[in-house]
């Protein structure tokens, strides 16, 4: 009885195209997390996880610190300033912030816009329901709602 040699070579040649569909595909997640945060988001209010503790903007505050992501490039406001070339990369629920530039200083900020613009370059992990959630720091985050227009 005879055995057919197979040719590793023609085997490799097969499974090639699979492996480079695979690798891509995974590539491909990769940028689906990061665009789901593209977008304006503005900010609702403070939280702690381990105090169980939410505190929504005051009523005094006009409502206008909020951050925009562009596929890797974010753009923090608050009500009179703004953080600029800060890129991000996102890896699963984590991220990574880089902040290049600075920050313009138009004039005094509010409490909260201060505190907004200081807890944004400290961000490490997310996480997407219906609003988003950005931790900066051990169990304390920020929420936010995605602007719909």
């Amino acid at each position: 009885m005879k055995t057919k040699k197979i040719n590793l070579t023609v085997i490799f040649l097969l499974l090639l195209p699979l492996g480079i569909a695979l690798f891509g595909a995974g590539c491909e997640k990769e940028d689906v997390s990061q665009s789901v945060l593209n977008g304006k988001w503005i900010l609702i209010g403070f939280g702690d996880d381990s105090t169980n503790e939410f505190i929504i903007e005051p009523e005094s505050e006009p409502k206008s610190s909020y951050v925009v992501f562009d596929n890797g490039e974010m753009v923090p406001y608050s009500v009179t300033n703004m953080t600029y070339d800060v890129s991000y990369e996102v890896e699963g629920e984590m991220i990574h912030i880089t902040n290049k530039g600075g920050r313009t200083k138009v004039g005094g900020d509010t409490e909260w816009g201060l505190k907004f613009l200081i807890a944004i370059n400290d961000i490490y992990n997310f996480k997407i329901n219906s609003e988003l959630m950005l931790y900066y720091e051990n169990q304390k985050f920020m929420k936010l709602k995605k602007e719909t227009k």
